[in-house]
């Protein structure tokens, strides 16, 4: 029997145990762990001169509205607008006072 392939293979072993242990120590990706799951919430509608029904979705964590719909004939879902409540709030606030 050939000592050569067992070597190899214990070499190559060897590598991928050493990777695998870099990967598991290697520092996390901050970006990822600062953002928070989404709390959503959502409501269809319809808008003045136009028969398709709207999709209102809120993400309650950051208080973003993103409106969209369908559109039928180009088979593709369309973004109509976007409001960040949070902003809105506030601006709400400076004119009532």
């Amino acid at each position: 029997m050939n000592r050569l392939p067992w070597k190899g293979l214990l070499f190559l072993n060897g590598l991928l145990l050493a990777a695998l242990i870099a990967v598991t120590f290697a520092p996390a990706a901050i970006a990822q762990l600062e953002r928070y799951r989404g709390d959503y919430m959502m409501a269809s509608g319809r808008t003045n001169g136009s028969t398709t029904n709207i999709l209102y979705i809120v993400d309650q964590n950051s208080r973003e509205l993103v409106a969209i719909r369908y559109d039928e004939s180009k088979r593709l879902i369309e973004g109509m607008g976007y409001a960040d409540l949070a902003k809105d709030a506030t601006t709400v606030r400076k004119v009532r006072k």
